[in-house]
C-alpha cells in the first residue's frame, strides 16, 4: 500500500524564499531554526541547485546593508541584532570586516541606585566606608556617585581621641553602641587610628566610665556583638571580680590553686561568663594541639 503523503513543512514557504536568494542549507537552518535535512529535501523537492562552494564565504547577509548602517551610527551589536535579526557573530564580522569602532550609542540609560538620593546627602560629611556601613550599601557603588557627583570628602579634624569615638558610634535598641568605624581581623573587632596611633574604641569605653585605663583586654559584657557602650564594657579585673560575685551567689567553691596539669591558677585562672572556672594555660595547648593536628 503506498503511504500516507506527507504534510508540508510549517516553514516551507520561508525557506524556499531564502535557498532562492541563494543561502546554504546549513544557512537558512541557522536563520530559520530548522533541521538541516528538512532545508535539504525542500531544495531537492523544488529543484533548487546547490550553493557554489566559492560563494559559501561571499554571500552577504539579507540585511548587509542596514547592518553596515546601523555600525555607522555608532549602535551595540545586541541593539542591531534587535532591529535586524541578524546574529552577533554576523554583526560582529561585519564591524571587524569594516573597520568601525567601538559603539557610540547607548539605548539604555544606567539605573539608579535605590539609595541614591540618601548617598548623595552624606557625601560631603562621611567618608565611603561609613556612608556603605551606615545605610548597608556596596561601598563600590558609593565610589561610583561620588565620582559621578564630583563631590571630595574631607576628613573632620578631632581634637581629642574621645571626640572621634564618639563620631563613629551610633546608639542601638537596649543601649547598646554599634561601631561605624574600622574593623579588623576575621572576628571584625573594632580598631580606629588617631594621629598615626592606634586606639581601641573598646578601650575609650572603659576610660569613659570609668576615668582610668584599662588593664588587658576590653570586651563587652552584654548580648550585643563588639558592643562599645560604656556601660557594657569591661577590662579584664573587672570581668573577673563580676564573676566571682556570681559564684558566689550561686555558691560555688573557689577554684583551686592549681589546675589538673599543675597551672598555677593565680596567674592563669580564668572564668567565664557564667562564673564557670578554667585554665587559660590549658586552653591555649589544646588550641595549638589542634592547629599541629590540622592537615
Amino acid at each position: 500500500m503506498p503511504g500516507r503523503p506527507l504534510d508540508p513543512h510549517p516553514q516551507e514557504q520561508q525557506i524556499r524564499t531564502l535557498l532562492d536568494e541563494g543561502l546554504t542549507n546549513t544557512a537558512v537552518a541557522r536563520r530559520l531554526y530548522v533541521g538541516v535535512r528538512a532545508v535539504a529535501s525542500i531544495r531537492d523537492k523544488h529543484g533548487i541547485p546547490q550553493v557554489p562552494r566559492s560563494a559559501y564565504r561571499r554571500q552577504p547577509h539579507p540585511k548587509h546593508r542596514e547592518i553596515l548602517a546601523l555600525l555607522d551610527d555608532g549602535y551595540r551589536d545586541a541593539e542591531i541584532r534587535r532591529r535586524t535579526g541578524a546574529d552577533v557573530g554576523t554583526i560582529a564580522r561585519a564591524r571587524r570586516e569594516g573597520g568601525f569602532g567601538r559603539p557610540t550609542v547607548t539605548t539604555r540609560k544606567p539605573r539608579q541606585h535605590p539609595k541614591d538620593a540618601e548617598i548623595r546627602a552624606r557625601l560631603r560629611h562621611a567618608s565611603n566606608h561609613q556612608i556603605s556601613e551606615e545605610l548597608g550599601v556596596d561601598r563600590a557603588a558609593v565610589r561610583r556617585i561620588r565620582r559621578e557627583a564630583g563631590i571630595a570628602y574631607v576628613p573632620p579634624r578631632f581634637a581629642t581621641a574621645e571626640e572621634k569615638w564618639a563620631s563613629l558610634v551610633r546608639e542601638v535598641d537596649g543601649g547598646h553602641l554599634e561601631w561605624l568605624g574600622e574593623r579588623a581581623g576575621r572576628s571584625s573587632t573594632p580598631v580606629m587610628r588617631f594621629r598615626e596611633r592606634s586606639a581601641s574604641p573598646a578601650g575609650i569605653a572603659f576610660k569613659k566610665r570609668t576615668g582610668r585605663d584599662p588593664v588587658g583586654q576590653v570586651r563587652a559584657e552584654c548580648d550585643y556583638p563588639h558592643c562599645v557602650a560604656p556601660a557594657h564594657v569591661d577590662d579584664e579585673p573587672g570581668r573577673r571580680r563580676l564573676r566571682e560575685q556570681l559564684r558566689a551567689i550561686k555558691g560555688v567553691p573557689a577554684p583551686g590553686e592549681t589546675c589538673r596539669h599543675g597551672h598555677d591558677q593565680a596567674e592563669h585562672g580564668r572564668l567565664e561568663q557564667d562564673g564557670t572556672a578554667y585554665c587559660g594555660a590549658c586552653k591555649r595547648d589544646q588550641k595549638r594541639a589542634a592547629r599541629a593536628n590540622t592537615p
